[in-house]
């Protein structure tokens, strides 16, 4: 929202970036916001302001350092409450003198501000001071009427309010009568307009007076002309050419002290004043109009006899207060008026009905309410946000091209205009771009050289690489780099995984453009990185007769013009990325999208000139671009499809892909290039934020009559404020396969970068020793330690010893007290995790008793954060993670994997079970096993051989592998498991079937792997599954980057009746796991900053849930 605040002769016009912006000028933060929201805040709008300072205001406050300290410097220099000022001011008051002819409005205005600037100053008036320093101030010609108040009011003090309507009153009485000359006229379509009386005579004089005003002109010759200034005619009859630049008063007096007369103010986009004396509604503003139609529609003329010319019609579309849409139909566009006006004519003829009760209209059509608003002043007006009107013709409008050119600077757009190269936009009207603020902001700039440019084209190549990325792009690139031909200044731009592909892209792009122009590579010019030496670049370049020119070190400017071109490339990407609302992962589209453009856009040293123009030889159209990150509608081929889908899916416009008419479009979690239809004017709902602007002019709108809203409950729904609004819906849909769209919970928006981190291992010696006691425990003297002759006392514990029931208790206490003191936040998800965040880094802690791991990206806070827990407690630092647990980490960090296995343990419950010669199997439990209490034993022979049976201990050991790494054996341990009681020869076989299943997949493991990682989760139930009670079996499983990492299956603990009451009840639990995992989740995302999620779902299967 645009904000503009003068102090004294200092006018600053701010971008409001949220609700809590304007409490940075008084340093105050709210409550509800968090430390680092306000400073990044109280940042940027520093950095507005100082953009929108002159260069000698800016100079006053350099040294301020935050928004408050800003504003008071400000205040200091413009409004400070000196003798000096006030002097000033009373001088300017004291000598303020209305003119014989001048416009009251005028006067009044000016006597306000100056009034106003002295309370600025701690000098206040008494409101009867304030009239009678206005009704001093007044010409000679107004003595009359000044004796008139003086008697009239006795003992009566008067009142400013008061003197002020008068003598607006009196001026239009004169005006009327030809008494004296006013000022200018209000704005009145042909011969209606405003005056103090709502009579079927507005704007015109009844005929009592145009008598008088004739015989006066006959009869007399003293009339003055309000035009020329020269008496013996009125103005209408005046034959003198009419004044332009009049200052225009309004026949309605208003209530307001800033805004004497409202109507003369020059109109906001966004006020509408609702006129009972316009003949139809009129608009000074033609970006606002939908189905504009230029043409000769006619001459308005007003109260002072000028016309002004109406150059078009179209319909307009105002979103009021209240949220409602309503269409205006036959808006005139009349660019010289100064206010938007709803004519009351215009909507009687259209049937709607207007009523005006206590300071308040509306606007009704039979039993719809379409519109309403309150007063101001004298002035029915509605207002509306400025971003909610329309904009018609998104084709012309400056900053849809803007973006389009992917934030192009305004010197740019103008010379391709200049060029002809936008036709569809008629001039450049720029304002400012907070995308391009915080997207281009600089502090140095390179020096000019003022090299001139290469005749011959590759003569002189520039190229420089850039990274590497802290977050890998789509593709897994963390590094760019750029080859700037001299003689177009043409850029290419290649992304690279890793800095050792520099030279293979060299002579892909070397093979590349010489077989385009039929020329060869004659100097590249780069900085000394190694990645030009070493790898057989130098010898390269040698052998093909290409000279290598190197920067000193140290010296990047040497390499300006690629350096200069990273920089733009950075700027531009960051601007329309940011601008888009797309995650940092989408860096590499933006920059390729940066590439394009500025290729297509003039350069300064070319010129001004297209590089694509001048390497080509062709032409360059600009009819195909559109806003990066904007919605995107691919068509789905009817083969893939059925008849009932969709036959378009919503995508993201992403870049141009290798053609000139090419298109890239995401879906986020794949990506591909399709037939599209784009639109510019649909937000991005990637992430927050995103693109607002309008291309889709083949859209239809029905403007006959105003559009009301669908009437809906007044009861809202209210969602849980625990968790995420994402987990509020759940959506299943049939089709057997689950489809991952939109028809189970989803979050969609987040991107998994996976950071390869350092994992180390401590374990806490005697743990639960180093916990304290609360309460006093006392126990006898151990033996060994008992003391002669006082065998009859007993010890008090100073400190925990194991086997308290309080030790893990307290020692957990101790250790958690310990993390705050030095910064750690404890995981509310789970209680044994700890965080800490640093500028660039952070920690991960997880605690298993006495066992921990540690994970994080600076080594040196690891081994620091080591140190902290040595010193306060017995530690033994084994390293880098290996094995811990009973699981064996297995890591490799050149391909970005790490591995959890548990074949050692696997291996060794198989020989204590002798089942390690066993024959492998392929199935955790095998279809021909019908489990059920009926074959436990029956006889005590029975009992007495399962007796000697280690079921349990088997049954244990199975659980245990299947909760660390075996989710594949889950289901076939749930059914075993509910023998435990009673087992029999039936359910042992089936335990060493199981045996025999690990015994053949001894090497499963889970792997997770360097990819992009989405979060993903698969529920189902078999439903009446256990033969005894009749219970369901619930089974989910949740996969991270298609690993697993959690999973269950177990009996419901109800009898369903039916498989979609089972179905429910299934997706219930997983649903409850699924908040588990997000709130964990989402609290390691804060503290990752970079670490994204890419999307979260829980897909189910079940036709009878879409009943």
């Amino acid at each position: 929202m645009a904000q503009t605040l003068r102090i004294g002769g200092c006018r600053l016009k701010i971008i409001s970036m949220g609700g809590n912006c304007i409490c940075l000028f008084w340093g105050t933060k709210p409550e509800s916001m968090k430390a680092e929201e306000w400073a990044l805040l109280d940042r940027q709008v520093l950095g507005v302001i100082r953009l929108t300072l002159s260069r000698s205001v800016a100079h006053n406050v350099v040294k301020e350092k935050t928004t408050a300290d800003l504003m008071k410097a400000l205040s200091g220099m413009y409004e400070k409450p000196s003798a000096n000022n006030k002097v000033h001011l009373m001088k300017k008051l004291f000598n303020l003198k209305m003119t014989e002819n001048a416009s009251v409005a005028q006067h009044l205005n000016e006597f306000n501000t100056i009034t106003n600037q002295l309370s600025s100053v701690e000098i206040d008036f008494d409101d009867e001071i304030r009239a009678l320093i206005v009704l001093a101030s007044l010409p000679n010609s107004w003595e009359a009427m000044r004796m008139v108040v003086s008697n009239s009011t006795g003992k009566e003090k008067l009142k400013y309010n008061d003197i002020r309507d008068l003598i607006l009153a009196e001026e239009i009485r004169r005006r009327d009568a030809g008494e004296t000359s006013g000022s200018g006229s209000a704005l009145n379509l042909e011969t209606r307009g405003r005056g103090n009386n709502r009579n079927t005579n507005q704007g015109r004089s009844n005929s009592r007076n145009s008598n008088r005003n004739r015989s006066k002109s006959r009869s007399g010759q003293q009339v003055q002309c309000w035009n020329c200034g020269k008496t013996g005619h009125f103005k209408r009859q005046c034959k003198s050419p009419k004044k332009k630049n009049e200052d225009d008063s309004a026949n309605a007096v208003t209530e307001e002290v800033q805004d004497a007369l409202l109507l003369t103010v020059d109109s906001p986009l966004d006020d509408w004043v609702l006129d009972s004396g316009a003949s139809f509604h009129t608009t000074p503003h033609r970006e606002i109009i939908q189905n504009y139609v230029a043409g000769d529609f006619g001459k308005v003329y007003l109260v002072d006899g000028s016309a002004l010319d109406v150059v078009g019609l179209g319909d307009v579309r105002i979103s009021l207060p209240n949220g409602s849409v309503w269409l205006l139909e036959k808006v005139r566009h009349i660019p010289d008026l100064r206010r938007n006006l709803i004519s009351v004519g215009q909507l009687d003829d259209e049937g709607h009905a207007i009523l005006f009760v206590g300071g308040t209209w509306k606007v009704t059509k039979g039993a719809r309410v379409l519109a309403r608003g309150k007063k101001t002043g004298t002035l029915y007006m509605t207002s509306c946000p400025r971003d909610t009107i329309a904009i018609a013709d998104a084709s012309t409008d400056t900053s849809l091209w803007h973006r389009r050119l992917g934030h192009m600077s305004e010197k740019g757009m103008k010379m391709l205009l200049s060029k002809g190269k936008l036709p569809e936009l008629k001039f450049i009207d720029f304002d400012m771009c907070e995308s391009c603020i915080l997207g281009k902001q600089k502090k140095v700039s390179f020096l000019k050289t003022g090299r001139t440019p290469k005749a011959e084209k590759l003569e002189l190549v520039h190229t420089d690489l850039w990274g590497p990325s802290p977050v890998a792009s789509l593709g897994g690139s963390r590094y760019y780099i750029t080859f700037i031909d001299d003689s177009s200044r043409k850029v290419w731009v290649y992304f690279l995984k890793n800095k050792s592909d520099v030279f293979v892209t060299f002579k892909k792009w070397k093979a590349m453009v010489e077989t385009e122009t039929g020329l060869k590579v004659k100097c590249l010019r780069s900085d000394n990185g190694g990645e030009y030496i070493d790898g057989g670049f130098s010898e390269y370049c040698a052998a093909q007769g290409i000279r290598m020119e190197k920067t000193i070190p140290g010296t990047p400017q040497q390499n300006g013009v690629a350096e200069r071109m990273n920089r733009t490339l950075n700027e531009r990407a960051r601007s329309m990325r940011l601008h888009a609302g797309l995650p940092k992962t989408f860096w590499a589209d933006a920059v390729s999208t940066a590439a394009y453009l500025i290729n297509r856009g003039p350069s300064v040293p070319m010129e001004f000139r297209l590089p694509e123009e001048v390497w080509s030889g062709k032409e360059v159209k600009f009819s195909h671009l559109k806003v990066f990150g904007c919605v995107s509608y691919v068509h789905i081929d009817s083969d893939a499809r059925s008849k009932l889908d969709a036959k378009s899916k919503i995508c993201f416009f992403i870049g141009y892909g290798d053609e000139n008419l090419a298109i890239d479009v995401t879906e986020i979690d794949q990506k591909k290039s399709e037939f599209v239809n784009l639109d510019e004017l649909t937000e991005s709902t990637v992430q927050k934020g995103g693109e607002k602007d309008k291309e889709n002019v083949n859209s239809h709108v029905d403007l006959s009559t105003p559009v009301a809203e669908v009437r809906r409950s007044s009861r809202n729904i209210r969602p849980p404020q625990r968790y995420s609004p994402v987990l509020n819906y759940l959506l299943l849909t049939d089709g057997g396969e689950p489809e991952c769209y939109d028809e189970a919970f989803r979050k969609e928006g987040f991107a998994q970068q996976v950071e390869n981190l350092h994992l180390e291992q401590l374990d806490v010696k005697t743990a639960f020793l180093h916990s304290d006691l609360e309460e006093d425990l006392y126990m006898i003297q151990p033996k060994g330690f008992i003391v002669q002759g006082q065998e009859n006392l007993v010890c008090k514990l100073r400190k925990s010893l194991y086997g308290l029931k309080q030790a893990p208790r307290q020692w957990y206490k101790k250790f958690d007290n310990f993390m705050h003191r030095i910064g750690f936040k404890r995981c509310e998800a789970d209680h044994c995790c700890y965080f800490k965040s640093f500028d660039n880094s952070y920690i991960i802690l997880l605690l298993y008793v006495d066992d921990m791991l540690i994970a994080g990206s600076d080594i040196e806070k690891i081994n620091n954060l080591k140190k902290q827990l040595s010193k306060q407690f017995a530690m033994k630092d084994l390293g880098a993670a290996k094995q811990i647990l009973g699981m064996r980490i297995i890591r490799n960090k050149a391909n970005g994997t790490l591995k959890l296995s548990q074949s050692e343990y696997v291996k060794k419950v198989l020989s204590r079970f002798n089942m390690n010669e066993a024959k492998p199997v392929s199935t955790p439990l095998g279809s021909h096993f019908k489990l059920s209490k009926e074959q436990s034993p029956k006889t005590e022979e029975e009992r007495d051989h399962m007796s000697k049976v280690p079921y349990a201990s088997a049954i244990g050991s199975l659980m245990y592998a299947m909760v660390c790494t075996r989710p594949d054996i889950a289901h076939a341990v749930g059914v075993v498991s509910i023998f435990m009681s009673r087992p029999g020869k039936q359910h042992w076989e089936a335990v060493k079937w199981i045996l025999r299943y690990l015994k053949g997949s001894l090497d499963t493991c889970l792997c997770f792997t360097g990819a992009s990682l989405k979060l993903q989760g698969y529920v189902d139930v078999d439903f009446a599954g256990d033969i005894d009670s009749r219970k369901s079996t619930t089974g989910f499983v949740f996969t991270l980057g298609g690993t697993a990492i959690s999973w269950t299956s177990n009996l419901q603990k109800i009898v369903t009746l039916s498989t979609t009451e089972a179905e429910y009840v299934a997706a219930t639990e997983a649903r409850k796991e699924m908040i588990w995992l997000h709130g964990f989740l989402d609290e390691l995302d804060m503290l990752t900053k970079g670490v994204t999620i890419e999307k979260l779902k829980l897909c189910a299967a079940s036709i009878g849930l879409l009943a």
